[in-house]
């Protein structure tokens, strides 16, 4: 049997403040340094519990970290590797009654037999407590600044899954403060599964990060009562002296930003179906009007009447496109200008001129505004070509964006014998879309070429 070393002769003379636990967590010696820093002697605590030994301040409940520390040392029996802790709280009691406030960072190190179990752990503490407290009121600034702010702090060790934060977070969680523990499992289990996946790859990308990387983490979280939550989490990367990974962070409840954002959301679909709707209702009572002025059209004896309803069915079917083409695109803000002008020269010009039309427009969108004032000129202008009887005619229209995100629409006509004459009402209905879409109109013929450009300013 292998004898139990006389822990008390081997310490009693170190300079340096260790305690030695054995395989149970039970204290079997401490140096003299270490018993002068706590303030204990060897009969108060060797042979009990660490835990025992050393109790939660009854004064401060929840503020002695008694979990994370006994995460630490269950990690490094399991492990068998030196773990080196994050600044904890734990206070000593004092001989005449009472607690001191202490903060520290203990250094847990495995002695291994020779089957490679532990037979001892090492604890080295080191007593950062007036670091800590000289620190005390840039940390008082900084916890009122997270207040105000509604962030909650926490620290994170995804080796041992210790998980330090402020009391909010467990609120957050749907816990009731100190519940759930020291670790971060019982947080995981309340994670939206559709996020938690994403959640723990993150976590592992982040882990093989250097020092201060920054990153973002954002999830919902499912309470017992199924409620959701939405967290935004922003934090950085510590590494400990012996390169162990560490998080540090802040989060904050989104939840009622998210709840309004989903309300705008569906506030704007429920506005697209009711355009979408409202231009399906304005083709079909434009559609109506057509049907009657044809009906009207086909009673007409005198060809200067019959193609004055022609035109004016011309004119309505142009609108008709627009709203149109917003109904059938699903987009009721917007008109997708290249795929509108080709269907809108096609139906103006028939299938007998097909073969001469080109179209050439950029990818523009213009709103119905101004969408159905351009539709109206370019009907104005291929219906006065075609009214000509020319059967020799090119027919091109162009859109294209300019230098100061303005816009030139170009229609040209060449071939033909005759000049394009437009009647006053033409050019007085031109003149009034053109003054709609504030912009600018000219058009000239040359010889058998007639050009008509429209310069639409950039839109507000």
């Amino acid at each position: 049997m292998t004898a139990v070393p006389n822990f008390a002769a081997i310490l009693s003379g170190m300079p340096q403040p260790y305690l030695v636990l054995d395989g149970n967590l039970a204290i079997v010696g401490a140096s003299d340094s270490y018993l002068a820093l706590t303030s204990r002697t060897r009969e108060d605590i060797v042979g009990r519990h660490i835990l025992e030994a050393f109790p939660e301040n009854p004064d401060a409940p929840g503020t002695v970290e008694q979990g994370p520390l006994e995460v630490s040392l269950k990690h490094v029996l399991q492990t068998r590797k030196a773990h080196e802790m994050a600044v904890i709280q734990y206070d000593i009691p004092r001989l005449g009654g009472g607690f001191s406030q202490k903060f520290w960072m203990p250094i847990h190190t495995p002695v291994l037999d020779d089957t490679g179990a532990v037979s001892f752990i090492i604890q080295n503490p080191m007593d950062v407590t007036e670091s800590v407290l000289r620190n005390r009121e840039a940390d008082a600034r900084l916890r009122v600044a997270l207040h105000a702010a509604d962030l909650a702090t926490w620290e994170y060790e995804p080796e041992t899954d210790i998980w330090r934060r402020s009391q909010i977070v467990d609120q957050m969680f749907g816990f009731a403060v100190g519940e759930a523990g020291p670790v971060a499992a019982p947080f995981f289990a309340r994670m939206h599964p559709d996020d938690l996946v994403q959640i723990r790859a993150n976590l592992a990308a982040v882990a093989g990060s250097p020092d201060q990387t920054a990153f973002v983490f954002d999830y919902r979280i499912v309470l017992p009562d199924g409620a959701v939550r939405h967290i935004a989490s922003r934090g950085e990367i510590l590494r400990t002296a012996g390169g162990k990974v560490r998080m540090i962070g802040v989060l904050m409840d989104v939840t009622p930003d998210r709840v309004r954002q989903a309300e705008l959301e569906e506030a704007l679909k429920a506005q697209e179906r009711l355009l979408a709707e409202l231009n399906h209702r304005v083709k079909n009572s434009l559609q109506l009007v057509v049907s009657t002025l044809r009906l009207q059209a086909r009673r007409l004896h005198f060809p200067v009447t019959a193609a004055a309803f022609d035109e004016a069915i011309s004119r309505v079917r142009a609108i008709i496109s627009v709203h149109e083409r917003l109904y059938r695109a699903g987009n009721a803000h917007s008109v997708d200008m290249a795929t509108h002008l080709h269907k809108l020269c096609l139906d103006i010009v028939g299938a007998d001129h097909e073969g001469r039309m080109t179209v050439d427009a950029e990818e523009v969108e213009l709103t119905p505004e101004r969408a159905i004032p351009v539709s109206v000129i370019i009907n104005e202008i291929l219906t006065a070509a075609l009214s000509r009887a020319e059967t020799l005619d090119e027919y091109e229209v162009q859109i294209m964006r300019r230098g100061d995100n303005g816009l030139d629409l170009s229609i040209t006509v060449s071939g033909g014998k005759k000049p394009i004459v437009l009647t006053d009402l033409s050019r007085r209905l031109i003149g009034s879309m053109v003054a709609q879409v504030g912009g600018e109109f000219d058009d000239s013929q040359h010889d058998d070429r007639y050009r008509a450009v429209l310069t639409l300013p950039r839109e507000a």
